[in-house]
């Protein structure tokens, strides 16, 4: 089935992994400090009705993002599998299916992202709420989004730490690669832990995000202009 999705050669399969990152960070970036640094108040309903009302276009901008990151989601899910299959098979084929799952349950969570959209613009249902009702259901929509959202990361931080195994045991990357991803696996799991369960260490959350972007940043670029080597990716197929 991958090879009918992706390229038969593993070096062009991760450099696809590659762009794919790549796009999903730009995408995740934009979407997280252009459309939702800019459009929400946590604490004001009305400033926040305010900002979508004003520029409802941004929001919905925000939802394709988002479902593109989501979508690149399964690619880059299949492609580890492939890549990573003869490595440790079991294990790659769990960690394939649990980032397909988080990503089944961040699209049914944008939902929850969209849904201001119907409250506070011009459809019926909004004529049928009152303004102030509206203002308030559209916070806690996008409250939960963002609950479902953390728990996404969660689930993605615990992939991390199974993909930074398979990297580590692998002798087609450099194990570094796969103890930064494990890094930054465990910093978002670790975000997700506090933010639910331990709200005093909430300061040390920009630490926590650091340490989570940076390597995967590290292993996108890795991926664009290394990919892997093939000839060991191979012997290793070869032995499987």
């Amino acid at each position: 089935m991958t090879d009918s999705l992706l390229p038969r050669d593993p070096k062009a399969t991760a450099r696809l992994a590659g762009l794919s990152y790549l796009i999903i960070i730009i995408c995740g970036i934009f979407a997280q400090i252009a459309v939702r640094g800019a459009l929400i108040d946590g604490s004001d309903a009305a400033a926040t009705a305010a900002n979508i009302r004003e520029n409802p276009t941004l929001l919905g901008i925000g939802v394709l993002a988002d479902f593109i990151v989501y979508f690149l989601d399964l690619v880059l899910a299949v492609a580890f599998y492939r890549l990573f299959a003869k490595v440790n098979q079991s294990l790659a084929l769990f960690a394939a299916w649990l980032r397909i799952a988080m990503t089944a349950l961040l699209m049914v969570n944008l939902i929850n992202f969209a849904a201001p959209l119907f409250l506070l613009g011009d459809g019926r249902l909004a004529g049928q709420i009152a303004p102030e009702q509206a203002e308030i259901l559209s916070l806690l929509f996008l409250q939960l989004h963002s609950a479902g959202f953390i728990l996404g990361l969660m689930m993605f931080g615990v992939y991390g730490l199974m993909l930074g195994s398979l990297i580590i045991r692998s002798s087609f990357m450099p194990a570094l690669i796969g103890a930064l991803v494990i890094v930054s696996g465990a910093s978002y799991f670790a975000m997700g832990v506090i933010n639910f369960a331990l709200p005093e260490y909430r300061p040390i959350m920009d630490l926590l995000l650091i340490s989570a972007a940076l390597p995967e940043f590290v292993f996108t670029g890795w991926l664009l202009l290394v990919g892997l080597n093939r000839s060991k990716w191979e012997a290793l197929a070869d032995r499987a």
